[in-house]
């Protein structure tokens, strides 16, 4: 691969996981006044809408709509993680949240080398024991499993592998794409199918926003879903599976650096050296990547690989 490009789609990826340091805690705001199924539902139909625009300003075809078994993956996963995750936002802390889902990678490695659609390397291994220790020591201080009742936290650990799902789905669709045009349509794809699975669920509960729950709803759907989702679309060109997942975990670093910027909290030493290892967990297996590791073979929409 390229290594200009990988240190390309790496900068996506960090832009991307920038944009998805505001996810937690604007949703877990948005609890007050909505069910989370409402919230997942209206910022997905809003993001779709945003995409849907940007590809007819392109003049990109949008329908039909072709499914192969990787993204219908993704869709499942994408489907089952943002059911799981808005409510379970309702029934544990922003923190816990972030730290549980972000489980993500490890099921990543999981799914990856017990189905064998990817090798799995020794350092993606080590990176995603950096990753994971970097997370807990970020959020150590506010981690409190079980402190709001262990149903939620529950549902956040579902929510970290129906996510390795999606990560694992988009990958393998992004894999055989060759322009941003291609991805565009991809993650509209996704994110329009999802929306409509999860439509039902909107009216089960009443609906009464304030205009500030709007604001933030319409923020939530255009950065960290259109922009981030497609910038995280545009690293995973350029990365492993593994390292794609391990780019969304750079959001809690980006959550707590946001934190301390703009509400002036306190950058502990737990928090400062839990930042470290994840930057250094998510850069490592590009470092290790580079002119040494064999193409995969490419994999059609049937799953078979190209002799």
């Amino acid at each position: 691969m390229n290594s200009s490009f990988s240190r390309r789609a790496l900068g996506f990826g960090i832009v991307a996981a920038l944009l998805f340091g505001t996810h937690a805690v604007v949703a877990r705001f948005l609890t007050g006044d909505l069910h989370g199924l409402q919230i997942a539902v209206l910022r997905l139909w809003i993001a779709s809408a945003i995409l849907l625009l940007i590809l007819k300003a392109r003049g990109l075809n949008v329908f039909p709509i072709r499914f192969d078994r990787f993204k219908l993956v993704a869709i499942l996963g994408f489907v089952l993680n943002y059911a799981v995750f808005h409510i379970g936002l309702e029934r544990t802390s922003a923190t816990n949240a972030m730290v549980l889902e972000n489980t993500a990678p490890f099921f990543v490695l999981l799914l990856l080398a017990g189905a064998g659609i990817e090798r799995v390397r020794l350092i993606d291994i080590v990176a995603t024991l950096l990753v994971m220790s970097g997370v807990f020591l970020t959020v150590r201080h506010d981690f409190d499993p079980g402190a709001t009742g262990s149903f939620g936290d529950i549902l956040m650990i579902a929510a970290g592998f129906t996510w390795a799902l999606f990560i694992i789905g988009s990958s393998r669709c992004v894999q055989n794409t060759e322009a941003p045009g291609e991805r565009l349509q991809l993650l509209f794809q996704v994110l329009l199918c999802s929306a409509v699975i999860l439509t039902p669920g909107f009216f089960l509960y009443p609906f009464s926003p304030t205009a500030e729950d709007m604001f933030w709803l319409v923020f939530l759907a255009v950065f960290p879903t259109a922009f981030g989702y497609f910038l995280w679309y545009e690293a995973m060109a350029g990365v492993s599976t593994v390292t794609s997942a391990l780019l969304f975990v750079l959001s809690v670093v980006f959550t707590f650096i946001n934190a301390a910027i703009f509400l002036g909290e306190p950058l502990t030493l737990d928090i400062v050296l839990g930042g470290a290892l994840v930057i250094i967990a998510v850069i490592l297996p590009s470092l290790f990547s580079a002119g040494k590791e064999p193409d995969l073979p490419e994999t059609d929409e049937r799953g078979s690989s190209d002799p």
